[in-house]
């Protein structure tokens, strides 16, 4: 406080110099031309205009040291980011300041300012209506900067477009897409549209992860927990998979040719999405092929070979599919013990979840009271109660595959 307390002093050092240099010209041309009034008034008229000018200019000096001060102090507390307005709002201040001080000193000279401020209020409304697009932009900029729905170098989609954020002006934000298109919305069309931020759907300690889903679908003739359990096996050995949240694969849906499948896993960043999706489906494609899991696709096959071909190769076709069954037969048998126990231990798995959440509810109904009677330890146990509980439903949904499409 002290040290804006004296660079207050510091700027305010002119202004009272000045002024009291010209308090003492005044009073000595008063005594000098004591009695005519018409002098004085001139000379009253003259120091006005010389005060008027000097205080404006203290009060933009004041507004160019003080408001970047302000605009720090607020970026701190509130975790904000206004240092593009810096400037905006020091301009807008100092106009006022100068246009208050000409309107002033006019009237101190006498002069008739009725229709220059009635030209001033049409103006205005003109340029108003004229830029009401541009100041719908900037009002809308300063609230993005304030609630920070997204940053600089997040990875977000709006209106189907899909890319990394470069700039976030007073006016438009510029999205860079994969394509290195750089793509300039507008604030007022961001701000009514829904965005999509990548770079904040994780926790805390993982803000840039991202859930990664992939539908796969096989032959009626095919062994569900064989197939889970192919996917799992592989998703485990991606690199680019974390291991919490634990992947899953659900049986989702009897299709009209095909049985569909639903792998679910989670990326640490969402940068690596894409070559976590190309890892995956490559190697699920080459380990259907391995073990005869049948892909349905629309397809025909016209074949014409003479009779002994025909035998030969059905007599070799017979034997490769009969040492294929007996494989596939096998991994089946092992993929549906081993699916059986996973089952086993998820049900009991999810069990257990559910039960602590009901014990932690009874917790909560034991301790339900006036918030007013509770004390500081008590509240931060409810909270901490409610966070547990909000945990453990989130793992149910994870495990689940409850959340969303």
């Amino acid at each position: 406080s002290s040290k804006y307390d004296d660079v207050l002093f510091e700027l305010a050092k002119p202004l009272i110099n000045s002024g009291v240099i010209l308090l003492g010209i005044w009073l000595t041309l008063i005594w000098v031309f004591e009695g005519s009034s018409t002098n004085e008034m001139i000379f009253s008229t003259f120091v006005i205009v010389i005060l008027l000018f000097l205080v404006s200019r203290f009060l933009s000096q004041t507004i160019d040291h003080f408001i970047p001060i302000g605009i720090k102090n607020l970026n701190e507390r509130a975790d904000v980011d206004l240092t593009r307005i810096e400037s905006l709002l020091s301009t807008v201040f100092k106009v006022a300041i100068w246009s208050a001080a000409v309107l002033v000193i006019m009237a101190q000279l006498d002069i008739d300012i009725t229709g220059f401020l009635a030209s001033a209020t049409i103006i205005s409304l003109v340029i108003g209506m004229a830029l009401q697009e541009t100041a719908s932009n900037m009002v809308s900029g300063l609230l993005m900067v304030m609630d920070k729905p997204f940053e600089q170098g997040d990875k977000i989609t709006i209106m189907g477009v899909t890319g990394i954020v470069m700039q976030i002006g007073i006016m438009s934000t510029k999205i860079l897409t994969g394509q290195d298109h750089l793509v300039v919305i507008p604030n007022n069309i961001i701000s009514s549209k829904e965005v999509i931020n990548f770079a904040k759907g994780g926790p805390v300690d993982s803000p840039k992860r991202v859930n990664l889903r992939l539908d796969i679908e096989v032959g009626y003739n095919e062994q569900p927990a064989h197939v889970k359990q192919m996917l799992l096996d592989i998703t485990r050995k991606c690199d680019y998979v974390i291991e919490e949240p634990e992947p899953t694969a659900l049986f989702m849906n009897m299709l009209g040719s095909s049985l569909q499948f639903r792998l679910n896993c989670w990326v640490m960043d969402y940068a690596d999405e894409w070559v976590a999706r190309d890892w995956l489906l490559t190697n699920i494609l080459q380990t259907c092929n391995d073990e005869g899991i049948e892909i349905p696709y629309p397809h025909m096959q016209l074949k014409y070979d003479p009779a002994s071909v025909v035998e030969e190769n059905a007599a070799k076709n017979a034997s490769d599919k009969k040492d294929k069954a007996a494989e596939k037969e096998k991994a089946q048998a092992l993929a549906r013990k081993k699916d059986e126990a996973e089952s086993k231990a998820r049900m009991e798995e999810r069990k257990s979840i559910r039960e602590t959440i009901d014990s932690l509810r009874e917790k909560l109904e034991l301790q339900e009271t006036d918030d007013k009677d509770l004390s500081e330890e008590e509240v931060e146990n409810r909270s901490s109660i409610l966070a547990e509980i909000e945990e453990l439903e989130q793992q149910l949904q994870q495990g689940g595959g409850e959340s969303g499409d």
